[in-house]
């Protein structure tokens, strides 16, 4: 049982789903056989990793000024309390970053258990490498920029879309790119949250920033490196998404996202560090973090064609049911509909897309892009569409600003920023370097694509 505790709020105490009731399900799965980890280190961090993601989405943040910050506490049984209570300080500064919270956690004993076998596999004996696997452009990338390094993929993925999905889509990589004979491997992690509460009435977990995404994900990772031995993990992530400059005024502080930032990174890995049982060191890298999304695309090289099948929106979800029926309403075409196409990420995305030359499929995306950008009244009566109309111009005016910038007025306007971006003070100059170049690459093909 999960005790989380946030000033100003009821507590609750989360439980495991079982037969007959429980607040979250969370089951794991390996193409090479079995259904649980057999490292206690490895449980316990996933334990940990989904502790925090229920325990930011169970209590709402406040939404004026000065109430965004919570002071949440984490009560939780671990198999190895003594060891995570002498590293309990590694794992707030890390939770703490990602969610931008006031974080405790407090850790209990927790009986061991004696998991069943499976096959056993020598991963160091492969030059294999941890990737996080989602259903996104910068994933398929990832998967083949590891190729293209010679390594031996072990994707770590989170249901859903399961692990078969995720090997029919590698599989398909690998043909493409010349590369079947490397035999990857699968761990996917099930984990689900109902907010249902013990009447059925839907009133758990009402935040949805989910700041937490981080932690969550990168505990999974962590889990299957500890369980197999692998040191070295990747999460890719174009740098202009991973550093996330705010693109609005009001897009900092708890309402920007850090998931793929360096200093998260840092901060999981030296988390990671402190638990890691064997004699490597372990390093948790962003291969893509100096470049664009555009840049990245072209690992893909002669596997272009497979970009379109990612999902890059953050609406694909119930929203993206909401916006297909109303295609179908105004009779309009919503059967090869995937993608929302003004999100930020959906603007970033198509742009890449076009500069990469990557040609996507005539009803991809609900809106046009370029016709919102140059006429922001097109789809007025749309669900959805008054809050992600003004993402365009939003994006074109940050990028004709950066544009124009002076490297001494883009290290004024962004010092905070660019101060969390080097591993130590020595760095910063190279850093900063490498951000304004970035950003300066990203402007001209973001006004390039919405001109036109």
């Amino acid at each position: 049982m999960i005790e989380i505790h946030c000033e100003g709020h009821p507590s609750l105490k989360l439980r495991a789903k079982n037969r007959h009731a429980g607040n979250y399900l969370s089951k794991v799965r390996f193409s090479f056989g079995g259904s649980e980890f057999q490292s206690s280190l490895a449980r316990d961090l996933l334990r940990v990793g989904q502790a925090a993601f229920l325990a930011d989405r169970a209590f709402r943040r406040g939404g004026n000024l000065g109430q965004q910050t919570r002071r949440l506490t984490v009560v939780l049984p671990v198999e190895e309390p003594e060891r995570w209570s002498g590293i309990r300080d590694r794992v707030v500064k890390f939770a703490e970053f990602a969610s931008q919270d006031e974080w405790q956690f407090e850790f209990t004993p927790l009986r061991r258990r004696a998991p069943r076998r499976r096959r056993e596999i020598d991963f160091t004996s492969q030059n294999a490498s941890i990737n996080l696997f989602s259903n996104g452009l910068d994933s398929l990338c990832g998967a083949a920029a590891a190729f293209k390094r010679g390594e031996t993929p072990v994707f770590v993925s989170h249901s859903p879309p399961g692990i078969e999905y995720v090997q029919r889509k590698i599989n398909d990589l690998q043909d493409a790119l010349g590369f079947a004979k490397v035999e990857p491997h699968f761990v996917n992690v099930l984990f689900r949250a109902s907010d249902r509460n013990a009447r059925g009435k839907r009133s758990m977990f009402p935040e949805t920033s989910r700041r937490t995404r981080p932690v969550l994900f990168l505990s999974m990772a962590g889990a299957a490196a500890l369980e197999l031995g692998v040191s070295k993990i990747f999460l890719n992530e174009n740098g202009v998404l991973a550093i996330n400059l705010p693109f609005k005024a009001n897009q900092r502080g708890a309402n920007s996202t850090r998931h793929a930032h360096p200093e998260t990174l840092r901060r999981f890995e030296s988390l990671l560090q402190a638990l890691w049982p064997f004699d490597s060191q372990p390093v948790v890298r962003n291969p893509f973090s100096e470049l664009t999304k555009a840049e990245e695309i072209r690992y893909l090289r002669q596997a272009a064609h497979l970009a379109e099948r990612t999902i890059t929106c953050e609406y694909a979800g119930q929203q993206m049911a909401m916006l297909r029926h109303w295609l179908k309403k105004r009779h309009g075409p919503s059967r090869q509909v995937r993608e929302c196409g003004l999100c930020m990420p959906c603007v970033i995305r198509r742009s890449a897309m076009e500069i990469a030359g990557v040609p996507e499929t005539a009803g991809h995306y609900v809106f046009d892009t370029r016709r919102v950008f140059n006429n922001p009244g097109a789809y007025r009566k749309a669900p959805l569409y008054r809050v992600v109309k003004n993402n365009p111009g939003d994006i074109y005016e940050f990028a004709n600003m950066i544009g124009k910038m002076k490297p001494s007025e883009f290290v004024f306007s962004y010092l905070y920023d660019l101060s969390l971006l080097p591993c130590s003070p020595e760095d910063i100059g190279q850093s900063t370097r490498a951000a304004y170049s970035l950003y300066g690459r990203f402007a001209r093909e973001l006004i390039k694509y919405l001109r036109g």
